[in-house]
């Protein structure tokens, strides 16, 4: 990756490939075969194979998934994204039956970057807000 504004380009693609266009087989083209990925929220969530799965469950809990990238900061080889993501609770999530109630939240996720792949990745976001939208807290 060559200068801030193709890191910040990549993400945005990435953002819109897996998230927005609701693909996330999408992540292996994105995300190298070693990839690690670190979220306090979901902790069980380690690989790339686990990132994907994560990715499914979250997009079939949430239908018409939508991650707006509020801002993204990058220098060689690091890149942060402040986001926005919404959604209708339609569907069994986190154990919790469906709502219908369209659901908000916010985090940030800092990216580590080499060549063109995401090499590791650290999550944080309002898991609580979220679970209070859905009624769980």
């Amino acid at each position: 990756m060559g200068t801030p504004q193709e890191l910040k380009a990549f993400i945005q693609t990435y953002t819109d490939a897996v998230w927005n266009q609701h693909n996330p087989d999408a992540i292996d083209r994105y995300f190298t075969p070693d990839y690690l990925h670190h979220d306090v929220s979901s902790p069980a969530v380690k690989t790339r194979e686990d990132y994907k799965q994560w990715a499914r469950a979250l997009q079939s809990g949430l239908s018409d998934l939508h991650v707006a990238i509020d801002d993204i900061i990058a220098e060689e080889g690091k890149a942060v994204k402040r986001w926005t993501a919404s959604g209708v609770h339609s569907s069994t999530f986190l154990g919790i039956p469906p709502t219908n109630t369209r659901v908000t939240f916010s985090g940030t996720t800092a990216y580590r970057v080499t060549g063109n792949e995401v090499v590791e990745s650290w999550y944080v976001y309002d898991t609580f807000g979220l679970l209070q939208q859905l009624g769980a807290a």
